[in-house]
């Protein structure tokens, strides 16, 4: 079986699998390539399962046990998919070192493999097909909770400097979604989640396919619950060496979003920023 297949025919089973199985298939779906490389017990720890229910895992798939889910995985390695094998090995010789830099070295080649996966073509029409969702609307609605709130603000306001119709879904005492009473079928929602998801965000966003808004989302995997309800679905990854998981390449996803409206936006962007650059001036914002 080639991988591609399985991994169709493991999105297709996932919703009905039980919550521990659930969560072995997300990490299986997210991290083709360490599937091959660690051991079951090192991936189950990632998953934040039990080595047992990724044996189950593999066995609800057709497998006699998870080494045969793992070889499946292998061969799709040295079918010559190893680009970022060489930087793997640097990673394991620097963490055999002891010093002050060696954890600075493990983020840092992390967030370089992970910008590296964002320029591939793939990644790329994602990005590409969700600025054209949000390009076409009157109006982008946008929210994000807890670590994924710094993004959603950060695409607000500079998608906003360039004279873009934007609402960023933020107000005291939990007043952000009353905006969307004003929303109307021509607008979108930028959704931005990742695991855990925040409950308000993925009902935030049930709430408005039921207005008819056209929902964008950055997440984090093809199983994202926001996935479902997105009309574009840009996944970043957020695997961190760290205790925390890394939103930089969410934070990446969103300047890019915005960069690209304000290019589209023409003439229009080009008026917004030279008043932006006026009234900065006048009230000497910046020293």
């Amino acid at each position: 079986m080639l991988e591609p297949a399985f991994r169709s025919r493991l999105l297709e089973a996932y919703e009905a699998m039980p919550r521990q199985l659930r969560a072995a298939a997300q990490w299986v779906l997210d991290n083709p390539r360490d599937v091959a490389l660690l051991s079951m017990r090192e991936q189950a720890k990632r998953a934040g399962v039990t080595p047992a229910s990724m044996t189950r895992l593999a066995q609800r798939m057709g497998f006699d046990g998870y080494e045969g889910l793992r070889d499946l995985y292998a061969e799709r390695l040295r079918r010559g998919e190893t680009e970022f094998s060489g930087k793997a090995e640097a990673l394991v010789a620097r963490r055999r070192q002891d010093g002050d830099g060696a954890l600075a070295f493990d983020l840092a080649e992390t967030l370089e493999r992970h910008m590296a996966a964002l320029c591939r073509p793939a990644a790329l029409d994602a990005v590409t097909d969700a600025a054209a969702v949000l390009a076409g609307s009157r109006r982008v609605h946008v929210l994000g909770y807890r670590s994924s709130y710094p993004v959603a603000c950060h695409f607000a306001y500079v998608y906003g400097l360039a004279g873009g119709s934007v609402r960023l879904l933020d107000g005291p005492g939990g007043t952000g979604p009353d905006a969307l009473r004003e929303a109307s079928g021509e607008d979108a929602l930028l959704a931005v989640s990742v695991k855990p998801y925040t409950r308000a965000a993925v009902e935030l966003a049930d709430y408005a396919v039921t207005m008819g808004l056209a929902v964008v989302t950055i997440t984090d995997s093809v199983v994202s619950p926001l996935v479902a309800r997105a009309r574009a679905a840009i996944i970043v990854p957020t695997e961190s060496p760290s205790f925390f998981h890394t939103m930089a390449p969410a934070f990446a996803a969103a300047e890019a979003l915005a960069a690209i409206l304000a290019a589209t936006a023409g003439e229009r962007a080009l008026d917004a920023v030279r008043a932006m650059e006026r009234q900065f001036e006048s009230l000497s914002t910046h020293i």
